[in-house]
């Protein structure tokens, strides 16, 4: 495990942590628009940077002001969220470790040499959302954080508090902090969580959440990537890096952070330099609805977001649900080789025998990775006797109580947040309840 340097201030953040002093708000990354906010701190104190030297600030290669937070691990390695960097270059990105003032010229500003995001990353539902960067030369300022291993809750229980760090805004909406701020905020439960409804019903695995349920403590736009720890034997390790959440400090609306143990072995096999490769791709993608008898189209394109090159091994289609007819006509993936910032597309056309969803899938392995990947899209199919009335409901766009759409000649109010969620397919408990009947809409 990685060690903070003895010089590193326990006293401060031992209370901090006993106390449940200070407040965290937790965020949504701007890169995804509408979906998500950049976590920053809301309802927190102003920190004592002594407790924090390992904290990083992200910047563009050009840029003054940090847009993500990070944290230092050893070796030369800063550790960040995918979402935070998936669409930058390594060339294009710079860090400050132990830089603690916005915009300031504290810190050891590091050009970063490679980027690499976790294979599996999932920018729709920020799943594995962890990215590491390599930098040209090690920090001559701060100290690296241990990182958490095993499980999470080998280090705190559901109730248990830990502190989370960053330059993100204060409120939601509201303004950045001049210097370095922090908050506390206890675990949650996954069930807890995912009663939250929307994306929340993903969480687990390699993701937890915490805050409270009124809300008034989180992580915030501006936040994304910086690290939330706990005193651990009197050591401080990172638990956990700032992922995303809906609006910032809202009831029943927690933070979401990556989960360091549930990830360390992908962290460790980077910095041991056993998985180089860095692919990028829709992981779960929702197209337009069509009617049965008609025919659907859709590209999937991989992409080599790393440094080093990679072969593909294997590629094949499945389907799932309605679909039938799926053919491939086109394919310049297979048996072809990506070199760095590269793409590559699989085209795929299918119909359907019934009205209901409709999926398909391209799996591929790497010669270059032992992971299987897969990239998965779906479509709702309805019957070709339907007269109309799509209504004005959009997959791609966020809902929350109370908005209201019409679907399929149907009225609906949504519960709770939701995005791609079908409203005829919500069910008795689901995300959308059938409040009347679309009256413009001839059935």
């Amino acid at each position: 495990m990685l060690k903070v340097k003895k010089t590193l201030s326990m006293t401060a953040l031992s209370v901090s942590l006993a106390l449940g002093a200070s407040t965290m708000v937790v965020a949504q990354p701007a890169v995804t628009g509408a979906d998500y906010y950049e976590p920053e701190i809301v309802g927190g104190n102003p920190a004592n940077t002594a407790d924090w030297p390992f904290y990083t600030q992200i910047l563009s290669s050009t840029g003054t002001t940090a847009f993500c937070g990070g944290s230092y691990v050893g070796d030369g390695y800063v550790l960040t969220a995918a979402h935070c960097v998936s669409g930058s270059s390594a060339s294009g990105l710079n860090v400050k470790v132990a830089g603690f003032r916005l915009g300031g010229n504290d810190g050891d500003r590091i050009a970063v040499a490679e980027k690499y995001v976790h294979p599996q990353y999932n920018r729709s539902t920020l799943n594995h959302d962890v990215a590491l960067l390599k930098l040209v030369r090690t920090p001559t300022q701060g100290a690296s954080v241990a990182l958490a291993q095993g499980t999470v809750e080998q280090y705190v229980r559901v109730g248990d508090i830990m502190t989370v760090a960053g330059l993100g805004r204060l409120s939601e909406g509201g303004s950045r902090p001049t210097n370095l701020y922090e908050v506390d905020v206890p675990l949650v439960s996954d069930a807890v969580c995912r009663q939250s409804g929307g994306s929340y019903q993903n969480v687990g695995s390699v993701a937890f959440c915490a805050g409270y349920p009124e809300g008034q403590k989180d992580s915030c736009s501006g936040d994304s990537g910086g690290p939330i720890v706990a005193n651990s034997g009197g050591q401080v390790v990172q638990l956990g890096i700032v992922s995303w959440g809906v609006g910032c400090a809202r009831p029943e609306k927690y933070g979401v952070y990556s989960d360091v143990a549930a990830l360390r072995s992908w962290i460790d096999s980077v910095k041991g330099g056993t998985e180089p490769v860095s692919v990028s791709f829709e992981a779960n993608d929702t197209l337009a609805g069509f009617k049965v008898g008609e025919t659907k189209a859709h590209t999937f394109i991989i992409t080599n977001s790393g440094n080093t090159a990679f072969s593909f091994k294997s590629l094949n289609l499945t389907s799932s649900g309605v679909t039938t007819g799926l053919v491939k006509p086109v394919d310049t993936c297979s048996a072809s080789t990506l070199a760095a910032n590269q793409s590559c597309q699989v085209g795929v056309e299918f119909a359907a025998s019934r009205s209901g969803s409709a999926g398909v899938a391209v799996n591929f392995t790497l010669e270059e990775s032992q992971v299987n990947y897969s990239a998965k899209a779906t479509a709702t199919v309805t019957s070709g006797g339907d007269t109309g009335c799509p209504g004005n409901w959009d997959a791609n766009k966020v809902y929350d109580k109370p908005d209201q759409v019409t679907y399929q000649g149907f009225k609906y109010e949504a519960r709770w947040w939701t995005r791609g969620d079908v409203p005829s397919e919500s069910g008795t408990w689901g995300v959308w309840k059938q409040i009347g009947v679309d009256s413009g809409c001839t059935r």
